[in-house]
């Protein structure tokens, strides 16, 4: 019985967090409650899981259909997905408001299970479990940021304003005399701003823990490879108020690597399954792509004035759209500061809600009965 316990909380566990990602990706609460359902009945229906019986069929609104959704199965077993925009009341006590956050609330009442050797005791054997998932608070730390440093220009959103082309990294019109010029005007704006000048000899570029000092290194962890050995004192995880080394020179390690995310190449990630849309509205309507046009990076104070191999503060960090590809010629990188906050697969969250920086999607306890 307690193993089966387990099994279906992993589960709800699972369905939670489907239905809270679904909705990141800009589905509606029916499409996210349907998400939950497809996640645990696979589930169930894993190798090992053959006592359990969760084939649950149809669809009903028990209240507004935005707000909580029933599931039926022959035995009798409900499956109730619900939804609130916070992680203590569900389903939502009023109307459920799309601006704000919203958390998914999965439950499995009633299961019965096969009885084996507990029937001599006259009992019967039934398990429930419920989950809650949704937003975490911005993100302190991460170890998925990309090797690229942009100035703190502002207090709102560091500065930057959502739906802008900023030349990020390279030769910008910011730093070390760059003309800041978009050769290839189809794809950018030909007058964007820049991220700032982190300070003499740079040009927005960070060294990361494990990739080494190398342009090769630079290139690997813009391209999204896994870091390699770390050296003494590395650890691959950046924290707000914390340093990170800035790399100098104009450097065209990033191009391979860079274009890896539009291009098939050897050793990195499969590209981007969009590699046309030039800007993060198109690439939402076009599905999404897989993210690999996305990326993280640190917001640090330029105000240090770091001239060469410097650590420097990182004081947030800020989620842009990959526009184009890397120029040989041109030596810019170009990214759209697409949302004032996005999902990361990794990182460790504060005590503070913030509308600005990354997130991620996390289990919270269910405060209606302890689990999860």
């Amino acid at each position: 019985m307690i193993l089966n316990k387990s099994r279906v909380q992993n589960g709800v566990d699972s369905a939670a967090l489907s239905a809270s990602l679904a909705l990141e990706n800009g589905a509606s609460v029916s499409q996210a409650a349907t998400a939950a359902i497809d996640t645990i009945k696979a589930m169930a229906s894993a190798a090992g899981n053959d006592e359990l019986d969760l084939n649950v069929v149809g669809v009903q609104a028990n209240s507004a259909a935005t707000k909580e959704f029933t599931f039926q199965s022959s035995d009798g077993t409900s499956v109730i997905v619900q939804f609130s925009n916070n992680p203590i009341t569900f389903p939502a006590a009023s109307a459920l408001s799309t601006s704000l956050d919203i958390y998914t609330r999965v439950a499995v009442e009633g299961h019965g299970l096969q009885s084996f050797l507990i029937q001599v005791f006259g009992l019967s054997k039934s398990v429930k479990a419920s989950a809650v998932a949704g937003r975490s608070s911005g993100i302190q730390n991460s170890s998925n940021i990309a090797p690229v440093g942009i100035c703190e220009q502002g207090s709102t959103t560091f500065g930057y304003d959502v739906g802008t082309e900023y030349q990020l990294a390279g030769k910008t019109e910011g730093n070390s005399g760059g003309t800041g010029e978009c050769k290839n005007k189809n794809k950018c704006e030909p007058e964007a701003p820049n991220s700032g000048d982190i300070g003499s000899g740079n040009y927005n570029y960070l060294r990361l823990d494990g990739y080494g000092n190398g342009a090769d290194g630079l290139g690997d962890a813009i391209g999204g490879k896994a870091p390699g050995e770390f050296s003494d004192g590395e650890t691959g995880v950046y924290f707000i108020d914390g340093t990170v080394d800035t790399k100098p020179g104009v450097n065209n390690g990033p191009v391979t690597g860079f274009n890896s995310r539009w291009n098939v190449e050897d050793g990195f990630p499969d590209p981007d399954t969009d590699t046309t849309s030039k800007t993060y509205a198109e690439y939402i309507n076009a599905g999404n792509g897989n993210g690999r046009r996305t990326f993280v990076v640190p917001v640090v104070d330029c105000s240090e004035g770091t001239n060469g191999a410097k650590p420097i503060t990182i004081k947030g960090f800020a989620c842009f759209f990959l526009t184009q590809q890397y120029d040989k010629q041109e030596k810019v990188i170009w990214g759209e500061f697409y949302t004032s906050g996005c999902t990361v697969p990794s990182g460790g969250g504060g005590l503070n809600p913030t509308a600005t920086g990354p997130y991620k999607i996390q289990l919270y306890r269910d405060l209606a009965t302890g689990a999860s």
